[in-house]
Order: structure tokens, then sequence, then C-alpha cells
């Protein structure tokens, strides 16, 4: 994994799980600076060594906000007890705990095909797909600074470590937002895996559903 910390001189922090493809450039538009925020990525390589280590003690707020497969990624780093204990509010945003699985996630047949074929065509129609159904499209947002083969060793990695689906003492988020219209992360699954939860936002729109917040503090709020 890779941790960038954007600092704002805040005494709030924002942890924020990145999906595949994503970095922080894909989002800053979306940060109004009222938090200092801990971008997390890549998962390439799940070692949650520099994440168990981070300085969370001058903060006297923390909040977390996941989206698609780090919605999977938050929960792995929650298990290996990665994060701080006192968090304020926390989102999963289009994904769940099970990246790759035919109930609660990309069916493993499709995943298969997107890391076989892997090319710069196919990271293209992944980023069209991502935007489909949505207010805005990919020119709205800044392109993540990814090489190919690092998109490649994180779809590897994924399937990977995504075997087993965490289901039982996974971290509990205050809130879960649906997309109904996604086109990468089955609106089934997320709605099958989440079906009990308390406080769940079902949106009209597809996988990048940022435009209709426009700010991770209202995202916060949902």
């Amino acid at each position: 994994m890779k941790l960038n910390h954007i600092n704002h001189d805040s005494a709030k922090l924002l942890l924020f799980f990145g999906g595949f493809y994503t970095d922080y450039n894909c989002f800053e538009e979306f940060d109004t600076k009222t938090s200092d925020i801990l971008f997390i990525n890549d998962y390439s390589k799940m070692d949650f060594e520099e994440l168990r280590y981070f300085e969370f003690t001058p903060y006297s707020e923390i909040n977390l906000l996941a989206y698609s497969y780090g919605v999977w990624a938050a929960n792995e780093a929650w298990l290996s007890r990665s994060l701080p204990t006192e968090i304020n509010k926390s989102v999963a945003i289009s994904g769940t705990f099970c990246p790759v699985h035919t109930v609660f996630g990309i069916n493993p047949k499709v995943y298969n095909i997107m890391l076989n074929a892997l090319s710069v065509q196919t990271i293209a129609n992944f980023k069209q797909n991502m935007f489909a159904n949505c207010s805005k499209n990919d020119s709205d947002i800044k392109s993540a600074d990814r090489t190919l083969e690092n998109l490649r060793e994180e779809l590897i990695n994924i399937k990977a470590n995504s075997k087993e689906c965490a289901m039982e003492d996974g971290f509990q988020f205050d809130t879960v937002i649906l997309t109904r219209n996604d086109k990468i992360f089955p609106f089934r699954a997320q709605e099958n895996f989440f079906e009990n939860h308390p406080h769940k936002v079902v949106l009209e729109t597809g996988h990048f559903p940022f435009f209709e917040f426009e700010t991770f503090d209202n995202i916060l709020e949902a």
C-alpha cells in the first residue's frame, strides 16, 4: 500500500482508502482542505506497517471514507489492527469486503478477463465504465499517476488476498453508499452484502458517485 499524507494544518484527519486505478489526483477537487488527508491506495502489496505506525495522536477527530476496493482494504486494515481505535464517522462507497466474489463482489470470471487482458485500452474502457451513468465524466477529474504494470500487480494481489470473504468481525461502517447504476461493482453485490445495514444510501448513479456530493465533507454527512 501507498500512503500520501496531505497536510492542510488541520486538527482533523480524513483517512481515505481509494479504489483500483485511483490515486489522490482523482479526488483532489473534492478536497475542501478542512481536514488533513491520509490517502491510501495501491494494493499491489498489503503491508500495513506504515499505516500501523502513522502518528494519529495529534488529531482531535478522525473520519474514514473507503471507495470501491478500498472498502475491502479498509476492512483488512481493521482486521490487522492498523486503524485508529477512535473514528468519528465512516462511510463505505460502491464496494464490499469481498472484491472478487460471485455473490458479494465482482464475478471472478469478469475479474479474470480484466486481469488477463490488461492493457492501455482495457484501462481506458475501465475508466469509461467507472464514470458511466454519472453526472460528469473522467474529463472532469485529473488522471491517476499509475503504471500498467503496477495496476496488473494490484489486480493480482487483490485476487490473491480476497479468497476468504471476511463477513464476521469486520469493520462497522456508519453509512454505506450503494450505486444502483454501477457498471464496475454490481449493485446487486453491494445490496447483498449490506442487506442488513441500518444506514444505507442508494444513489441512482454509476461507480463514481462523488459528483453527487461535491465535497468529502458532504459525503461524511450522508
